[in-house]
């Protein structure tokens, strides 16, 4: 299931790159490329298939070695994403090299580390957005609790503290649910694995 999700990605990847008619025909040729670099995504799948990317917690140093190593194959691959594997397979065989050669040769990471990582990687940064926002929502609603609170400690007819009451309860369910949730052992390591990224981003100024 994970190998033919892969390559359902990358074809979506390859066709919302692609907003112009004049290029049309370089989406078609690239989606024949994904035939032909099957072997290449399945190589790269079967590094995930029993991997959990929610559950994998990143280490700081590993995080740092994969980004390096990015960093440093850019100049030389410049018409070649990294970051994503599956994206970087069908790039790689577009411009007439093989990914996995790349990665052996110029990296100081096996193929095999560098399809785990770039999986948990793209996950975290992508997932780790909705975290954010997650934590924002979760303030506000604290805020929004204590503000009611006030509101229903001034004067206010026997009706509108009734109504301010269900919608204090409705906000604090909300919070106790959101609580729950960010207590989940998937959301704890999202959230550090999210920092880590984006603390070594930061420190290699990417």
């Amino acid at each position: 299931m994970k190998k033919v999700l892969l390559i359902s990605i990358a074809i979506l990847i390859v066709f919302t790159a692609c907003g112009k008619i004049k290029e049309a025909k370089k989406t078609m040729d690239a989606v024949k490329e994904i035939s032909k670099s099957g072997k290449d995504l399945m190589e790269t799948g079967k590094y995930l298939e029993d991997l959990e990317i929610e559950k994998v917690k990143l280490q700081e140093k590993d995080v740092k070695k994969f980004f390096k190593a990015i960093k440093s194959v850019e100049d030389k691959y410049p018409d070649i994403h990294f970051q994503v594997a599956a994206m970087a397979t069908i790039e790689a065989n577009m411009a007439g090299k093989d990914l996995k050669e790349i990665v052996t040769k110029e990296m100081d990471l096996s193929f095999k580390e560098y399809s785990q990582l770039s999986a948990v990687i793209t996950y975290a940064t992508a997932v780790g957005a909705g975290y954010e926002m997650s934590v924002s929502i979760y303030n506000q609603m604290i805020e929004s609790e204590e503000a009611l609170k006030q509101t229903l400690a001034g004067v206010l007819s026997d009706e509108e503290k009734a109504e301010l009451e269900v919608q204090i309860a409705e906000v604090k369910k909300s919070i106790e649910e959101l609580e729950e949730e960010m207590k989940k052992e998937e959301f704890v390591i999202l959230k550090d694995n999210y920092e880590i990224i984006k603390k070594v981003n930061e420190e290699l100024d990417l």
